[in-house]
């Protein structure tokens, strides 16, 4: 599994704009908290993009799945913004991270 989050100008600038609480009560951001979750899935990549063009669902980010390069389907997820939307992806990562039947 590899999760790409857009770094381009408008989705950093949203992405630094709402800081979220971590579990420690510190402040985060969305890249920590996904950093968080990738490090715990078991072989998960977390790449920073170039613009993803979806500027519209900003800030955004790809959820790559598959163990066939040929064979990867991709899932554009955006906005992420809030805490539930953050938690729905972390709530992915897991799933993609999860064995198949």
């Amino acid at each position: 599994m590899t999760v790409a989050y857009c770094d381009g100008h408008r989705c950093r600038a949203l992405r630094g704009r709402s800081p979220l609480d971590a579990p420690d009560g510190e402040r985060e951001d969305l890249t920590e908290r996904l950093r968080r979750a990738v490090r715990a899935s078991h072989g998960g990549v977390l790449v920073r993009a170039e613009c993803l063009g979806a500027c519209h669902r900003a800030p955004a980010l790809l959820l790559l799945t598959g163990a066939d390069p040929a064979g990867r389907r991709g899932m554009l997820i955006g906005p992420v913004e809030e805490s539930p939307h953050i938690d729905a992806v972390v709530d992915l990562i897991r799933k993609a991270d999860s064995p198949g039947p």
